[in-house]
């Protein structure tokens, strides 16, 4: 049966944990666990993953007593727990978000423990849900508390039954169960075990002239996040030289409210686990005050090696946000050809050009915008003013960034005592 004729949440557990690890090899975690012989509603294991350790669990689906449970969440709490003390990654699968209502508030406190724990966890552990059915209430809270979400199409994922498909929240789309182990696999290929060890390295690395900012990386290593769901920016992991590193593109608009709260996640993600961010800029500003400032959090208070390279126009807050002192970042490249601009170049240069523009014909004043932002405004002139710390075309920013990044990783930065920012 070839891929595309495989349904959603057609695999058994047993199937979906013998395609997840290596060889199909795993264990169980409390497999007698159960109430008056009944199984628990899911199925915990732990196994290796491209040679790494990860932590799964599978809801066994409606038809196998999937429904949530105490004892459903006691397994999961131990695998919880496990992955507390020893640091490996937590994948779950979510089939149903049926729960057994006649256990009351005792269920609703065993659940509540496990979103402790999993609150305890971010940052520490990366962790994947993958939503291969419906998954609303208390069930959809304990989903969307992972780093990445990978959806099935036609699913429904919200805090009520309200019909919402929540796709704008999932970080991969998928069609069936085998597109999603694969997109878990995937980015388990990406990220370390856990905050204290590094991220897997490529050692297949091919490389290619660039030609573009795209061009500058390892040639067919990216894994693009929300690609379907964000059209003013990209947001993707990829590697360089064989090295994970996180990476941010904008794409010359206005960025909504979404869009700046996703990067502001993915910058946060990064830093947690010491992936390097690497930021296209070419924007023009935000629709939104509250996510702007978020995201200028951030990147601010990111501490792992940040660059970012000027693409197109970096106009004012966009530039401070994504580029500028106030965002912290190591280093900042110009593209040749690119802008800088307090405000947007065009209006910029009217304004600084003043009486001038009165003189001549409209064509002549359109000329004289144009020389204007390519000599004033250039990224030549920004680096003249010790706005911008190297100007190249994309033939050597491969290079640029590969020896940047080497020096950064002995980035240390020491950062003020408190508990957490309230931004």
């Amino acid at each position: 049966m070839g891929i595309e004729n495989i349904k959603t949440n057609t695999m058994t557990d047993l199937e979906i944990l013998s395609g997840l690890y290596d060889e199909g090899v795993f264990t169980e975690i409390c497999p007698e666990l159960g109430s008056l012989g009944e199984k628990a509603g899911a199925f915990a294991s732990f196994g290796k993953v491209s040679d790494m350790n990860v932590y799964a669990f599978v809801q066994r689906g409606e038809k196998d007593s999937g429904s949530m449970s105490v004892v459903g969440a006691n397994k999961l709490l131990k695998l919880y727990s496990m992955a507390l003390h020893t640091g490996y990654p937590i994948v779950g699968f979510y089939r149903t978000s049926a729960g057994k209502i006649a256990e009351g508030n005792m269920l609703l406190d065993a659940v509540g423990e496990l979103l402790s724990f999993s609150t305890q966890l971010s940052g520490v552990v990366p962790q994947i849900s993958v939503l291969l059915g419906d998954c609303i209430s208390s069930t959809a809270l304990l989903a969307s508390s992972a780093d990445f979400i990978v959806k099935a199409r036609g699913t429904a994922f919200s805090i009520s039954d309200c019909g919402c498909s929540g796709e704008g929240k999932a970080s991969i789309l998928v069609d069936n169960d085998v597109q999603a182990l694969e997109a878990v696999k995937s980015i388990l290929s990406y990220v370390p075990a856990n905050n204290l060890s590094l991220a897997p390295v490529a050692f297949d690395v091919t490389e290619e002239a660039a030609v573009d900012f795209d061009s500058a990386f390892d040639s067919r290593q990216k894994l693009l996040l929300f690609e379907k769901t964000m059209k003013d920016a990209e947001i993707s992991l990829n590697r360089l030289m064989g090295a994970t590193v996180g990476v941010v593109k904008t794409i010359g608009e206005m960025l909504e409210a979404k869009t700046a709260t996703r990067i502001a996640s993915f910058v946060r993600f990064c830093d947690a686990f010491s992936i390097p961010v690497i930021t296209a800029v070419d924007c023009e500003g935000f629709k939104c005050l509250s996510s702007t400032k978020t995201l200028l959090s951030a990147y601010a208070e990111a501490t792992t090696p940040k660059i970012s390279v000027v693409t197109g126009k970096a106009c004012g807050i966009s530039y401070m946000t994504l580029a500028g002192r106030g965002a912290g970042v190591d280093v900042v490249i110009g593209i040749e050809g690119a802008v800088v601009s307090p405000a947007s170049a065009e209006a910029t240069a009217y304004i600084l050009l003043g009486d001038k523009l009165k003189e001549g014909t409209v064509a002549e004043q359109d000329k004289m915008i144009k020389d204007f932002i390519a000599t004033e405004l250039s990224v030549t002139t920004a680096a003249r003013q010790g706005f911008i710390d190297a100007v190249c075309d994309y033939s050597v920013l491969r290079g640029i960034l590969v020896n940047y990044l080497d020096v950064l990783s002995a980035k240390r930065v020491e950062t003020m005592p408190k508990k957490h920012s309230t931004i």
